[in-house]
């Protein structure tokens, strides 16, 4: 599988005793970030929005709908999604485990 950056994904996890989100980061040195500009003509006029889609060839990652992908190693240790501001992310809304052929990878989509 091709890659092009590395990337940090931030799992939300919820915390019963706090009854807060927690964050965990995980770090994968190797992934495909593509980055897609949509536009679509409404009542309300022209709208436009970036859609992301993320190849990571490593199966064994945790990755649900909600989490946080940042491109690059980022460092920061996240207490709410303002701590991310200024760096290029995206809001994962769909991951497909494709574990099937020579080419086992996970696919996450955000916005």
């Amino acid at each position: 599988m091709l890659t092009n950056t590395d990337i940090t994904i931030y799992n939300r996890e919820y915390d019963p005793s706090s009854r807060l989100d927690t964050w965990k980061r995980t770090y994968v040195p190797a992934a495909w970030w593509f980055k897609q500009e949509q536009s679509s003509i409404t009542t309300e006029g022209l709208r436009i929005a970036d859609v992301y889609t993320i190849r990571i060839p490593d199966t064994s990652i945790a990755l649900k709908k909600d989490d946080y992908i940042v491109k690059g190693n980022c460092d920061v240790v996240m207490e709410t999604v303002k701590d991310l501001e200024g760096l290029e992310k995206t809001k994962i809304t769909s991951v497909n485990y494709n574990t099937f052929g020579n080419n086992p990878h996970i696919k996450a989509v955000g916005a």
